[in-house]
């Protein structure tokens, strides 16, 4: 699976589950680019809501510097 070429991906799936790691992964990028202007506000607000309810903080520090 392509999350095992990240380091970071694979610690944060063998401390939480992969689908969690995957949903928080994307949903965090989406975040990012609504920062950037690149999506709009209901998509950068529903990210933030998401990752402030269902994302533990511990696994947004794992995934934040992953790469693409």
């Amino acid at each position: 699976m392509y999350y095992l070429a990240d380091a970071r991906l694979k610690a944060a799936v063998e401390k939480f589950t992969a689908d969690l790691t995957l949903k928080c992964r994307t949903v965090y990028q989406l975040y990012k680019l609504y920062k950037q202007g690149l999506v709009t506000q209901k998509v950068g607000e529903r990210a933030r809501e998401i990752l402030e309810t269902e994302c533990p903080k511990d696994l947004i520090e794992l995934i934040a510097p992953t790469v693409d």
